[in-house]
C-alpha cells in the first residue's frame, strides 16, 4: 500500500491540473492490475523450530524442479504419516532416494510440490505464506533431518 501511495504522490504532480492523464477519467488514482503480484513482508523464519532444517531461502522457495524432499524412517511410521497428511495432502511419501538421499537405512522419500499458482506466489519465486507454514511445520518434526529443494539432473 505504501509503494502505490509513493508512486501516487510522485505521478500526481505531472498530470498538470484538472487532466486525467494520471486517472484515466476515474476520480482518484487507478488500482494495479489484477495480475500484479505484490510480494508479503514476511520473515525468512519459521515460528516455531526447525528453520536450520529448511535448506534454501524463504524467497527461492520455489526455485526448483517442482518440489521440495526430506527423508522419514520407513518404520513404525504410521504416526507420523498421519501428522503429515493433517500438515498437508499434497505430502506424498514413498521408497526412493532423490535429492534428500533417502537411499539407505529404512527411509521413505517424501515431497511437497511447489507448483505455481497452487504453491507458489511466482514462478520459481517463493511460496505462498501457508505453503511456507507448511514447511516450518515438517521442518519441527524430529523426525525430519532436512528438506531440500528437488532438482533433476
Amino acid at each position: 500500500m505504501l509503494r502505490w501511495a509513493l508512486i501516487s504522490a510522485l505521478l500526481l504532480p505531472a498530470c498538470g491540473g484538472d487532466d486525467d492523464c494520471c486517472t484515466d477519467g476515474q476520480q482518484g488514482v487507478v488500482d494495479a492490475p489484477h495480475d500484479v503480484v505484490i510480494l508479503p513482508d514476511v520473515p525468512n523464519e519459521c515460528a516455531g523450530p526447525g528453520r536450520d532444517k529448511i535448506k534454501f531461502p524463504r524467497t527461492e522457495s520455489c526455485s526448483n524442479d517442482g518440489a521440495v524432499e526430506w527423508c522419514i524412517p520407513d518404520s513404525n511410521n504410521t504416526q507420523l504419516l498421519a501428522t503429515l497428511a493433517m500438515i498437508s495432502s499434497t505430502i506424498h511419501c514413498a521408497p526412493g532416494g532423490g535429492r534428500a538421499m533417502c537411499y539407505t537405512g529404512g527411509k521413505l522419500l517424501c515431497t511437497y510440490p511447489t507448483a505455481y499458482p497452487d504453491q507458489c506466489l511466482t514462478q520459481h519465486g517463493q511460496m505462498k505464506p501457508e505453503v511456507w507454514d507448511d514447511m516450518c511445520a515438517v521442518a519441527a518434526l524430529p523426525e525430519v533431518i532436512e528438506i531440500v529443494p528437488r532438482w533433476y539432473e
